[in-house]
């Protein structure tokens, strides 16, 4: 089990299925499927399912959701070019996963918006052996 950041900076359960948090607890996480009832819990030491899922669980799903926290931590930590991030998040994926990521588009534009919104500054060059420019 993992635990991961969503899209809208939520925590999300990671284990085999999606969960989130049920009424702002620290112990109670259900199923983010609308119509499913499945709900975990955390003693402390260990979690206890309740009940059982209405659906299939979808891998494709965990893998990208795990790629596209992975991204979005990234680009708030470092200061590297979206495709750095998207090329080191990649060796992390199986080469048979491949088709569950997003594209490189999408991933790119992720950690555009990521950058905009906690409005993290480009590096600023101090010297003129900082700046290059290419023709």
């Amino acid at each position: 089990m993992s635990v991961v950041k969503s899209s809208k900076d939520k925590d999300q359960l990671l284990d085999g299925f999606r969960y989130r948090r049920a009424n702002k607890s620290q112990v109670t996480w259900r199923c983010v499927k609308n119509n499913c009832s499945d709900r975990v819990t955390f003693d402390g030491t260990q979690y206890i399912k309740l009940t059982d899922h209405s659906h299939a669980p979808n891998p494709d799903e965990i893998i990208a959701a795990e790629f596209n926290s992975k991204i979005s931590e990234r680009a708030i930590t470092s200061h590297d070019p979206p495709r750095r991030i998207i090329n080191e998040a990649l060796l992390d994926v199986h080469e048979d996963d491949g088709t569950a990521i997003p594209s490189y588009t999408a991933s790119q534009r992720t950690i555009e918006r990521k950058r905009k919104k906690d409005d993290i500054p480009l590096p600023r060059p101090t010297s003129f052996e900082d700046i290059s420019i290419s023709q």
